[in-house]
């Protein structure tokens, strides 16, 4: 019984082990699936990426580039996603490769894309890119986006500014960044901080709109509210030269400039090719020479920028020198190192303006600051201290039609800049629009309460209108705050004593 239920197991088992072994062999021999197709591998990423899954999404992705039968459109998907994850380099590549195999509107879409990422990279091919997008698809979206933004690197502000307004409604927060990037070139910084923050919450935009963003509030005169926004931008996308080049800025306008130097070298090692980035740094060092200034230590500036100068010989130090020339009162130092300045590079905004403001502030002549500081603000038009100082000069040099024009701009753009509402109200005052006049002095003055000028200016303002109530008011307070000026004070006195205004 025994050796038969030995024998029954044994029969048992062979078969079993038989089948086993022939499963095995099918295993060995049955065909490999086929591959998935491009399509269907991009509708696995999109399902990843909806899950949040990213990383999962990019390699299928980069699965279906892969594939010879691919079109440029995983290309184009991927680009997209690499861009949503700040991963500019990876996503300009997989533009590239969209732009070769895409036509019309796809391809447009992918070479604008890849320009603006390219002007984030510092990369000096945005333009040519920003071109060839318009040229495959000439009424495109991302084509215009791409080409406002170019032209408002150029400096053609109202250029940019059209183009960009052009798809505002259908480009997207993309088109939001760029009409801010164009409203900043035009000089328009309350417009364009509105356009900037309408792009914050897209994700592929916020940290391009972000960077725009801390500028106007560095150009405006809130460094300190950028510095936070930089950071944040940098630890988000940390290969974007723009914000690089922008935190080094903001240290440099907070007195921090020895600590702008890592920004400034990170900058221009991420883009070689970016000329901006490589004078960076010798603003950087400009600026730290400029600091023995706040100390009281011109000639310490002047030596480090005079050995500056013989080592590297640039528009850029010239200035510097120049401003520690202007700190001792030297104007004719300081305008010969100007004039070698505008001669290197004549459209260099801070040579024109520290040459207006020898002419102007050392030199007494307003009516020679004009020019120089006309021409800053033609290379710099959303510079506020340019336009600012264009104002004053006007006023002085009794152009009291166009200083309002240029005053207005200011306080438009920024309504807290206190000068501006005061050079306003002189420029009315001048033309004898004396309502006007202290409609803006009244701003000035609120925001400035001890600045005696404002006052002086409201009390000649009311002695226009004939009111000795006020006039009394207002030139007793820029009295009682130092004001000097003789025939102010001798009909103050007058009028104190009971004489009319005639």
């Amino acid at each position: 019984m025994k050796a038969l239920m030995a024998v029954l197991i044994l029969a048992l088992a062979v078969p079993a082990a038989a089948q086993e072994k022939s499963k095995k062999d099918d295993k060995k021999q049955a065909p490999a699936p086929a591959a998935s197709s491009p399509d269907q591998l991009m509708r696995e990423a999109e399902q990843k990426a909806a899950a949040g899954d990213k990383d999962g999404a990019a390699e299928l992705l980069r699965r279906a580039v892969a594939m010879p039968a691919a079109t440029g459109e995983p290309s184009m998907r991927l680009g997209r996603l690499l861009e949503g994850k700040y991963e500019f380099d990876a996503a300009i590549d997989a533009y590239k490769v969209a732009g070769d195999k895409l036509t019309g509107a796809a391809k447009g879409e992918a070479l604008g894309r890849m320009a603006v990422l390219q002007q984030v990279r510092g990369m000096p091919e945005a333009s040519a890119t920003a071109q060839a997008a318009a040229a495959a698809d000439p009424q495109g979206v991302w084509p215009a986006i791409a080409q406002a933004r170019a032209l408002a690197r150029e400096g053609k502000g109202d250029e940019a500014v059209a183009l960009a307004q052009k798809v505002a409604a259908t480009g997207g927060a993309a088109a939001s960044s760029a009409l801010g990037y164009a409203q900043e070139a035009k000089g328009d910084l309350a417009a364009s901080e509105a356009s900037y923050r309408a792009a914050l919450d897209d994700p592929e935009q916020k940290a391009i709109a972000s960077v725009g963003l801390a500028r106007v509030l560095r150009k405006t005169g809130r460094a300190g509210e950028a510095e936070p926004i930089l950071k944040k931008a940098i630890e988000d996308a940390p290969g974007a030269v723009e914000a690089y080049k922008e935190s080094a800025r903001v240290k440099i306008a907070l007195g921090r400039a020895s600590e702008a130097v890592g920004d400034a070298a990170t900058a221009a090692a991420l883009a070689e090719g970016d000329a901006e980035a490589q004078r960076l740094v010798q603003e950087v060092g400009v600026a730290q020479a400029l600091a023995y200034l706040a100390t009281n230590q011109p000639d310490l500036a002047i030596q480090d920028l005079t050995k500056l100068r013989d080592q590297h010989d640039s528009a850029e130090v010239r200035v510097g020198l120049a401003r520690a020339y202007i700190a001792k009162r030297q104007g004719d130092l300081a305008a010969t190192e100007l004039q070698k300045a505008v001669e290197l590079e004549p459209n260099n905004a801070a040579a024109q303006y520290q040459l207006g403001y020898v002419q102007h502030m050392l030199k007494r002549d307003a009516a020679a600051a004009v020019g120089p500081y006309d021409k800053a603000v033609a290379s710099d038009p959303s510079n506020l201290d340019y336009r600012t100082a264009l104002a004053a000069a006007l006023v002085d040099a009794k152009q009291f039609d166009r200083a309002a024009t240029e005053a207005g701009k200011v306080t438009q753009a920024t309504p807290k800049r206190a000068d501006a509402w005061i050079y306003l109200g002189a420029a009315q005052l001048g033309a004898k629009r004396y309502k006007d006049a202290i409609a803006a002095l009244d701003k000035g003055a609120a925001l400035a309460p001890t600045n005696a000028q404002a006052e002086a200016y409201l009390a000649w303002a009311y002695f226009g209108l004939k009111d000795a109530t006020n006039f009394k008011l207002h030139a007793g307070k820029a009295k009682a705050l130092g004001h000097k000026e003789p025939t102010l004070l001798d009909y103050l006195a007058r009028v104190e004593k009971g004489e009319p205004i005639k």
